[in-house]
């Protein structure tokens, strides 16, 4: 096929609206936007080529409709926000010194512990906040308990 006879292609809808349920149904198993977008621009292009028959039209409307879905739906996808996270937990295991390491149970495994506050013992069973990390070393800090919040 030459390059005019592409141009002069008529399509119908029918294979817009098979390609576009095709794409909705690969979305179920793979859930990203980009599929869902293209597969609705499928969609509307097979209403669209029910007036405009000539098959670069339709590939001019289903790209520009592809590049709008894409920006609609990318911005509806949430995204992960560290200030939404859970804060960070951990258990001591094994005293931390002041000024010390110690061991706390953290994810699933024992870990090197220090306080953040120098001058501060932590006993073990009790729950601390991992604020950070150095090396191995997990950074935590005392929860606040009843007794210092009266103080």
């Amino acid at each position: 096929m030459t390059l005019p006879d592409l141009l002069s292609l008529t399509v119908g809808p029918i294979p817009w609206l098979v390609w576009g349920l095709g794409l909705l149904g690969l979305s179920l198993l793979l859930p990203e936007p980009t599929i869902v977008s293209l597969g609705c621009a499928s969609l509307v292009t097979s209403l669209v080529a029910l007036t405009l028959t000539g098959l670069p039209q339709q590939l001019l409307v289903w790209g520009i409709l592809s590049s709008a879905f894409i920006l609609i739906f990318r911005g509806l996808v949430p995204r992960q926000s560290k200030a939404l996270a859970p804060a960070r937990y951990a258990q001591v295991r094994e005293m931390i010194p002041a000024a010390g390491v110690g061991r706390v149970f953290y994810e699933g495994g024992l870990w090197q512990a220090r306080c953040q506050i120098s001058d501060v013992a932590i006993s073990p069973e009790e729950t601390v906040s991992v604020v950070g990390r150095q090396g191995n070393v997990l950074l935590v800090t005392p929860l606040p308990t009843a007794e210092s919040q009266a103080q």
